[in-house]
């Protein structure tokens, strides 16, 4: 049986592209800011090697990250 993590996971990386499009409609100080949490976040579950966690925050951090830089470099999208 699958986690509520394993889940979220799975859902993040499937449904990547739209989420990514979702927060390049956000404010750049907002995402900052969710980048900014996730990092918190990585670090607590990698102290309590919480390893399904830590790969679920990682992948929100790279789209994170991902819809800033196509946000910012529109030239850069893919």
């Amino acid at each position: 049986m699958k986690n509520n993590t394993s889940v979220k996971l799975e859902d993040a990386v499937a449904n990547a592209r739209q989420y990514i499009a979702q927060m390049q409609q956000m404010d750049d100080k907002k995402l900052s800011k969710h980048l900014d949490l996730f990092r918190e976040q990585m670090q607590t579950a990698y102290d309590q090697k919480n390893h399904k966690a830590f790969q679920l925050l990682s992948e929100y951090e790279k789209q994170v990250i991902e819809a800033r830089v196509q946000k910012n470099f529109p030239e850069k999208k893919r």
